[in-house]
């Protein structure tokens, strides 16, 4: 046990020194890049997608702007005041002057008190609507979805931060806010302060989108009462594949690695984030003491473990090391999806790589433990009197 114990100091030791240097060769570069922000639950969220039968989302409605003017904006909201929505989400920033007649005819529409509008944190600075437009107060949040600039895929979501001594809050926990009334359930909503997994369950075609066509000039469309409806940037309908205009990469992308267009727009993600948020489903996540804990005895026990066996000096000593390697890493990568099939996100890549990676420096220990031995007389497991 003592040996095992010191063997687990010798790797973390040497695993901590390989990660403070960082192996940067430019020979591992084309590997690295392929797989540069990639999680191999991603593969599970696009298949999932894939194998759900098809429904279009009871809850949210999204309203494409294409490419209108303001004047034409203005017509379309409108539009659908007079239906009656309960929330109008606007994921669009009117951030300079145009048109005076434009303008103001577009500024009595954004007087609804159903509008919930978007705004962009761009350093400690947020970039709104221009005030002769509207003067926005309390009923808007930030559109940013990554503040990580080291990630690129939108995996995660933060829905209140804090920025120079404020308390933020995003543009869809303002709306599922609004859209709750009494019944939203996290007040103090300290929990939207870390970063969480989104839970996505919608690409595009899986959401009822509206062109200005759809509705201007209809009298009535009943199913937009008391819906929220989210009006944005989803491209030209016969091309929106091809657009990257406001796309960004997500786990629902259906190329995992290398080089890939951005597959899902900005309003596609807020609205899945708003669903989320108002069905309360959300991907649990396991604490990182328990995953802590866990490296450390199945670091401990797996040293063990192999110290005893090489003790023995057995001929299948090797080959038992090896596929004990290759096994333990399909389990906790097979335990991980199924964990996230139930909801759970349950991170492995520490505990596998510092098992793994520790198991294979049992050879390089025994070598310091007989030089220990030879030199200072120093009594272990392997080497003693």
């Amino acid at each position: 046990m003592k040996e095992a114990f010191f063997c687990m100091l010798f790797s973390f030791l040497i695993l901590g020194v390989v990660l403070l240097i960082g192996l940067n060769l430019s020979f591992f570069s084309p590997f690295k890049n392929a797989f540069k922000d990639f999680s191999y639950l991603d593969l599970y969220h696009a298949e999932k997608l894939d194998d759900n039968d098809f429904h279009i989302n009871q809850d949210i409605i999204l309203v494409n702007i294409d490419r209108l003017n303001r004047k034409e904006i203005a017509e379309v909201l409108d539009k659908l005041q007079q239906f009656q929505p309960k929330i109008i989400g606007i994921d669009i920033i009117f951030k300079d002057k145009k048109d005076p007649i434009w303008d103001n005819y577009l500024a009595g529409k954004l007087k609804d008190e159903s509008l919930v509008f978007a705004y962009s944190i761009i350093g400690s600075n947020e970039v709104n609507t221009d005030s002769t437009l509207h003067k926005i107060d309390d009923n808007k949040g930030y559109a940013n979805f990554n503040f990580n600039k080291e990630t690129i895929v939108i995996r995660n979501f933060q829905g209140v931060r804090k920025l120079e001594n404020k308390t933020l809050t995003s543009f869809p926990v303002m709306i599922a806010k609004n859209y709750m009334g009494d019944s939203w359930y996290c007040n103090n909503e300290i929990f939207l302060e870390k970063e969480i997994p989104i839970q996505y369950t919608g690409r595009r075609d899986e959401f009822l989108i509206l062109e200005s066509r759809d509705l201007l000039g209809k009298e009535a469309i009943p199913f937009i009462k008391d819906k929220i409806v989210l009006v944005g940037y989803l491209g030209n309908e016969m091309a929106y594949k091809y657009d990257i205009e406001d796309k960004h990469y997500t786990p629902m992308n259906p190329k995992f690695v290398g080089k890939s267009p951005p597959d899902t727009f900005g309003l596609v993600i807020h609205a899945n984030i708003v669903q989320m948020l108002i069905d309360g489903n959300y991907i649990k996540v396991v604490p990182n003491w328990v995953l802590g804990l866990l490296t450390i005895v199945l670091t401990f026990f797996s040293l063990a473990y192999f110290i005893y066996l090489g003790k023995k000096q057995l001929a299948s000593y090797v080959l038992r090391l090896n596929l004990v390697q290759l096994l333990f890493t399909i389990f906790f990568v097979w335990l991980s999806l199924y964990f996230f099939k139930n909801g759970i996100l349950f991170k492995i890549t520490t505990i596998t790589a510092v098992v793994v990676f520790s198991m294979g420096l049992i050879g390089y220990y025994r070598k310091l433990a007989h030089y220990l031995y030879k030199r200072f007389k120093w009594q272990g497991y392997f080497f003693h009197d």
